[in-house]
């Protein structure tokens, strides 16, 4: 054990040194190792074990292979399946990643071993996350006995990780697992971290995850539930080449016009409300109108009918919906709207035509991201992120009203006198800490859209960001009551003009990305087009398309995001169906792929 102790403390010494410093630094002795009879930790401050203790024998390497026994097997893990049943996809909606989609799903079905539950690898774990690492005895096993497509482990203790030092090789650990092993010690879990890694597994961490805690402490349980939360944002955002299609087609229609386009962003010496559609708008009404002279009013997407309806003219709002049907939801609105509709690039023409005053934009996270000279960053997954974003950007003094991004339990998401009335608005959900200290429930959507608010305030560093909203906590923003707010008036129209002088009338070179595009295409077939023995290698192989689709995102923006939606939504496809029968039948699959990818081709607006 004490070998093992210094030969760990040598290899953080010279690889990572802050774990090293970690543990020299340990002030306090809470937990001690027993060795009397069997081996065990006890807590010194409550006189208890870790383990059981059973005829006075001490059971803890027993209960740590126990641990270690069969995960896929073990009722003492937790099993989360984020895409658990194959379903076929619409042909009218995506009429070509739904023929392939479709037909990898028929490949799967009409095989002789074809099962409604699924095949795993005996030597194989998927993305596994566990909480504590108590002696750390059940991971050397783990590690010792399985491959892993990714391993999670947090220990809010630091006296503990240094426990495990004595029965953990950390060396094999990482030699073995690379950069698929994450080890967060002491603090909380790093949620960037997190989101980094579903953004570089976004299929392979789609399918399962494995859980084990170890023990149970308050800090654990946060860390499960960011675990989570991180877990089911990752099935948002995906989009198609379809839907991609739509908005890089009005984006060729709508630039090089005479609508002046943003081309960059200065700070201006006013605060901003930037207002969205969440259900405690309501309680904001009354002191937005009465502020509007001393504030920049910038609104979101379906508040612009609560706002009107209240006698309130924002002075700039924003969409970013590029489907058709925006158009007549929106008209009753923007025929009234005085003031500035900024539209994104990929809003459907007709918006322009319709606004008094309109002004458009090129947002990040698009197809035509890489189809411009200055594009807006933070948009996704909402347009409340995106007029964020744009308050940001042009204020350093900003308020937060309707940003619930989280309901009250049985209750609407929308504001009132919104698109929303007639409709169906409630929603289940898992909780997250409140604004105001309650917690209110969040879905993957509103999730994701509260940790890119969360990013948005940690890069662009907004001086002050208040909270106004009675919803979900946002990490970076003050939580503030409206009724305890006294602001000054401001010279309005000097500010909107400021902001304004922004956009410009500007031309954008169209380039021809057809090459760029056959030769994404190929690659991928070629990276595909291998024999599959096993389940560690698919998973292997999807990765590394995952890993090329990031790649070329960054090489082609415009080509990257028009196929990577689509892309995933095959390789998910394939990746599930294959764990549903043998995985003899790839070659079909990839086959398929190979004659149906020719059908995507870079949109024309003609």
């Amino acid at each position: 054990m004490d070998k093992l102790f210094s030969k760990n403390l040598k290899y953080f010494y010279n690889e990572i040194p802050e774990y090293y410093q970690l543990i020299k630094n340990i002030k306090t002795r809470k937990f001690k190792i027993i060795n009397n009879n069997g081996l065990n930790i006890l807590d010194t401050n409550t006189n208890t074990y870790f383990y059981p203790v059973e005829n006075n024998k001490h059971l803890m390497q027993e209960v740590s292979e126990l641990y270690a026994n069969n995960p896929m097997k073990n009722d003492l893990w937790t099993k989360y399946f984020l895409t658990k049943e194959l379903y076929e996809y619409d042909e009218k909606i995506l009429p070509i990643t739904s023929s392939i989609v479709n037909k990898i799903i028929n490949i799967s079905k009409n095989s002789k071993n074809f099962t409604d539950g699924y095949y795993y690898d005996k030597k194989f774990l998927y993305t596994t996350s566990i909480f504590g690492l108590g002696c750390g005895l059940h991971i050397e096993y783990l590690i010792e006995k399985y491959d892993f497509q990714s391993l999670f482990i947090y220990e809010p203790e630091p006296e503990l990780f240094a426990i495990s030092c004595y029965f953990v090789d950390w060396q094999k650990a990482f030699e073995k697992l690379g950069n698929n092993l994450y080890l967060f010690i002491k603090g909380n879990i790093d949620t960037k971290i997190l989101k980094r890694f579903y953004d570089s597994k976004v299929v392979t961490s789609n399918f399962l995850r494995l859980e084990f805690t170890t023990y149970n402490s308050e800090k654990i349980e946060n860390a499960k539930k960011e675990f989570y939360l991180a877990n089911i944002s990752n099935k948002r955002g995906w989009g198609s080449f379809e839907d991609e299609s739509v908005g890089f087609k009005n984006h060729l229609q709508n630039i090089n016009k005479d609508i002046s386009i943003l081309t960059q962003t200065t700070k201006i010496d006013a605060p901003v409300c930037v207002i969205a559609n969440g259900a405690s708008l309501e309680n904001d009404i009354k002191w937005i109108k009465e502020n509007q002279n001393n504030l920049i009013l910038i609104s979101v997407g379906t508040a612009i009918r609560p706002l009107l309806k209240a006698g309130i003219h924002s002075d700039f709002h924003i969409e970013i919906e590029r489907m058709p049907m925006l158009v007549d939801i929106l008209r009753p609105s923007l025929e009234k709207y005085k003031g500035y509709f900024v539209g994104a690039s990929v809003v459907d023409t007709e918006h322009f035509k319709i606004a008094k005053k309109p002004l458009m934009f090129v947002r990040d996270a698009s197809s035509t991201t890489g189809v411009s000279n200055f594009f807006l960053n933070f948009c996704s997954p909402m347009v409340g992120n995106t007029g964020f974003s744009f308050s940001c950007h042009f204020s350093d003094e900003i308020y937060m009203c309707g940003f619930d991004v989280g309901f009250l339990k049985n209750k609407r998401v929308h504001a009132s006198g919104s698109y929303y009335d007639d409709k169906d608005d409630t929603k289940e959900g898992s909780p997250v800490k409140g604004n105001f200290g309650d917690e209110v429930m969040s879905d993957d959507l509103l999730n994701l859209s509260r940790q890119n608010l969360e990013m948005t305030i940690s890069l662009l560093k907004p001086k002050k960001v208040y909270n106004l909203s009675d919803g979900a906590f946002i990490n970076g923003a003050i939580p503030k009551h409206s009724n305890e707010i006294q602001l000054k008036p401001i010279n309005k129209e000097k500010f909107i003009n400021e902001i304004v002088e922004n956009f410009k009338i500007d031309t954008i070179k169209i380039l021809n990305y057809s090459g760029f595009l056959e030769l994404y295409k190929n690659k991928i077939i070629e990276l595909l087009d291998k024999k599959i023995n096993n389940k560690k290698e698919l998973t292997e192989v999807i990765d590394l398309v995952n890993d090329y689709t990031l790649a070329f995102l960054r090489y082609e923006p415009a080509v990257g995001t028009l196929m990577k939606g689509s892309i995933w939504h095959i390789l998910n496809t394939i990746y599930i169906t294959l764990h549903k029968t043998s995985l003899k039948v790839y070659p079909k699959m990839v086959k398929i792929l190979k004659k149906e990818i020719k059908k995507y081709k870079v949109p024309k607006t003609t």
